[in-house]
């Protein structure tokens, strides 16, 4: 008989006192029942024992005690209570008890139903019904966050019970990644040696391992591990499989199926690689994309009440990665490069759009996602920024080669022809008479004879090449062109004297040529934004008048530090001849003698480098600049000596004579008929004061005093009264003869 009969009478009133006496006894069978099913559940989840069959008979014990507690709950409430009308605080005492009794029952309620949901995941688990194992996961969720009556820490069971939640799950994530690897697995180079060229994906479906995988994915998404999941496959689905068929256009792509699996494999193993052609690309990808989504991106889950396939899924994490791959490495090289292939580019554009349309329709491109159509029809603006792309890398490989190799310029040679000026609508004449004119000499306006560097010569031709070619293109190709030559020559004084800087301080022909480059870019700028405005857009200034005076003050800058260094040079060799002093000494004439000697061979060599490259008057300057650096260092030298003896004046003079043997043949020049002797005394300052200091060295008193002539002479032209005092001084003894000459030189 059970309890609840034994409290109740088959028919009549219950007293009070009969109502007290069941309570009692359902709250003490409560409490046997209560530590029967902690035993029973620590022995379980605690100490490990092997109890089962215990667990479950308890379970059917809280089910009928609270059908027994509903029972005396419903008898207390609609036969009693009226009874009880007189003694409130009994009943409300009564029903206390019972509250609390059913409290006790709750927890024990909780207790039995984690334990059945655990018992639920491992089951489920086992026979690989991962879903089921996700849900029952889910309700021991939601039964641990619902508080209880009483405060966890009183209940110690639920630690346990806690951590064997915690434990279940973590099981059922590692078994979930170890279907995963099973059912989907890759093979590598990078992980696997013995695959070699080989990127193999195999994918498991046949028989009843789909069910597995559709579970697997059931429970991935339940304990929100899918996502995760499609990160790290797509990761590798980009930089394995995408980047491999973006990388060569030779890879080959072979699908095997049997009974129980599909395996896809490229082959990367090929002698040349070469970037694919984008209808290579499309159909290799989309046969690609057509596996993956047969194998299994196919299925789906529900997710924010919508049926959504593993293949969105995929697509919503790397779509837009491989968007941008498929751009920079496969449609950007597809991009025409002339104008003749630009005509040709509709063909990408179809193929782009019906390969943009299957990725849509496949779901791994959202429809918001056109980026790759849009890339292609854009094709004008493409076109001009990798032609500008590939004019300023042309252009700096041409900067930053070998600059020694020359071509010959001309006045009478034309090296790149230049177009026509082009005419206005009209053309108005009108005759102006001068009270003087005076025309220009016909050599006006042409780049003298010199040596420039072919590769600057290949610039020059290039600009010209893209300003032809923009004035037949659209306006707005033809304007990124204009720029993009303009950014040429800026490309220009950047890179070519920071490349080349320890050249052009050592070298001293290529800093000649350097100021020939200059000088011919800059010739050339003066005309050509004039020669193609007229059919350039009306919005550009087209000009490069302004690029010249930077372009030549560069050349004419590393030139001139160029010649600094060359003087710096001759003055020190001429420092160790100590001032020309005491030249009698044999030791000292030896100094000097080497000194002047090493001036000589210094500027032979710079004639040697430079008398060819540079035009014919830039060089006489140049050379006729150090030649008179010399000249004035040697005579600042012997006329600030105070004593010179006649075996000085011959040693010195012999040493001047060294000079005057070599310096017309540095003004010689064979493509030049000019007088070397004339040019030889137009371009150095001082000459005429050192060969008159080289006569005074070897003349008599008397000689000096004809060539000053009261004055009048050659000597009077390059020499102070006290000048010339001061070297008589040193050169002769004090006699009444030396004293007549000083007296009349005034």
């Amino acid at each position: 008989m059970s309890i609840v009969t034994e409290v109740l009478t088959s028919a009549g009133l219950v007293e009070k006192k009969e109502v007290n006496g069941k309570v009692k006894a359902l709250t003490d069978h409560i409490k046997e029942l209560q530590n029967e099913i902690y035993t029973a559940t620590v022995e379980r989840y605690v100490d490990f024992y092997p109890c089962f069959n215990s667990v479950s008979n308890l379970a059917d014990q809280v089910d009928l005690i609270k059908s027994e507690i509903d029972s005396v709950s419903n008898k207390i409430e609609s036969e009693i209570k009226g009874q009880l009308n007189v003694s409130t605080s009994e009943f409300q005492s009564l029903s206390r008890e019972l509250i609390e009794v059913n409290g006790i029952l709750s927890i024990l309620e909780t207790l039995v139903q984690l334990h059945d949901y655990l018992e639920e995941v491992a089951e489920s688990t086992k026979a690989k019904k991962f879903g089921h194992a996700a849900d029952a996961l889910s309700k021991i969720n939601e039964l641990v966050s619902k508080p209880l009556p009483y405060q966890d820490s009183d209940i110690k069971i639920f630690d346990a019970l806690i951590t064997e939640f915690k434990v279940q799950k973590e099981k059922l994530i590692f078994d979930l990644n170890d279907v995963w690897k099973e059912h989907i697995a890759w093979r590598s180079p990078e992980n696997v040696a013995s695959t070699g060229d080989l990127i193999e994906l195999k994918v498991v479906i046949g028989g009843e391992e789909m069910h597995v995988i559709e579970h697997m994915i059931d429970a991935l998404e339940k304990i929100n591990h899918l996502d995760s999941k499609i990160k790290v496959f797509g990761e590798r689905f980009l930089t394995r499989l995408v980047k491999s068929l973006l990388s060569n256009e030779n890879v080959t792509i072979k699908e095997n199926t049997n009974r129980n699996e599909k395996v896809i494999t490229l082959n990367l193993k090929t002698d040349i690689h070469t970037a694919p052609l984008f209808v290579t690309f499309f159909r290799k990808f989309e046969e690609l994309i057509t596996f993956l989504n047969e194998s299994f991106l196919k299925l789906s889950i529900t997710r924010n009440g919508n049926r959504v396939t593993l293949l969105e899924l995929l697509g919503a994490e790397v779509a837009n990665s491989a968007v941008d791959m498929i751009i920079k490495e496969c449609l950007s090289l597809a991009i025409p490069s002339t104008v003749e292939h630009l005509e040709g580019f509709r063909k990408v554009i179809n193929a782009t759009e019906n390969f943009q349309k299957f990725l849509m329709d496949i779901k791994f491109l959202p429809e918001s996602n056109t980026a790759l159509l849009a890339y292609v029809q854009n094709v004008n603006v493409l076109y001009a920024n990798k032609k500008c792309q590939q004019i300023s890398g042309h252009a700096r490989k041409l900067m930053t080669s070998n600059v020694h190799n020359t071509v010959d310029i001309s006045k009478d040679v034309t090296l790149q022809p230049l177009p026509q000026l082009q005419k206005g609508d009209s053309t108005t004449t009108q005759t102006v008479e001068l009270t003087t004119e005076e025309k220009l000499s016909p050599d006006s306006f042409k780049m003298p004879d010199c040596k420039i560097s072919e590769s600057i010569n290949a610039v020059m031709n290039l600009a010209y090449e893209i300003l032809n070619e923009a004035v037949a293109s659209k306006p707005q190709c033809a304007i990124q062109m204009f720029y993009a030559v303009r950014n040429i020559f800026e490309l220009y004084c950047s890179v070519f004297p920071t490349y080349h800087r320890q050249s052009l301080e050592t070298l001293p022909q290529l800093t000649a040529l350097h100021h020939n480059n200059c000088m011919f870019i800059s010739h050339h700028l003066m005309t050509l934004g004039h020669q193609f405005s007229a059919k350039l857009p009306k919005s550009i200034n087209a000009t490069f008048v302004d690029l010249i005076p930077k372009i030549r003050g560069m050349g004419t800058e590393s030139f001139m530090k160029q010649m600094t260094n060359q003087r710096d040079q001759l003055l020190e060799f001429l420092q160790a001849a100590d001032g020309f002093m005491e030249m009698s000494n044999q030791e000292k004439y030896c100094n000097g003698e080497r000194a002047v000697k090493q001036c000589l061979h210094q500027l032979t060599h710079l004639q040697n480098v430079w008398h060819d490259v540079l035009p014919a008057n830039v060089y006489r300057k140049a050379i006729g600049m150090l030649v008179n650096t010399v000249a004035v260092e040697v005579i600042d030298n012997i006329t600030s000596l105070e004593d010179i003896s006649s075996v000085d004046a011959k040693q010195l003079y012999k040493l001047m004579s060294l000079l005057i043997d070599k310096a017309e043949s540095f003004f010689k020049l064979e493509s030049d008929d000019s007088n070397p002797l004339i040019e030889l005394q137009r371009n150095v300052a001082k000459w005429p004061k050192f060969k008159e200091l080289h006569l005074v060295l070897n003349a008599s008193l008397q000689g000096i005093s004809d060539r000053w002539a009261d004055g009048k002479g050659p000597l009077a032209e390059v020499f102070s009264a006290n000048e010339l005092k001061q070297l008589i001084r040193a050169l002769f003894q004090n006699t009444d003869r030396r004293a007549s000459v000083l007296s009349r030189i005034k």
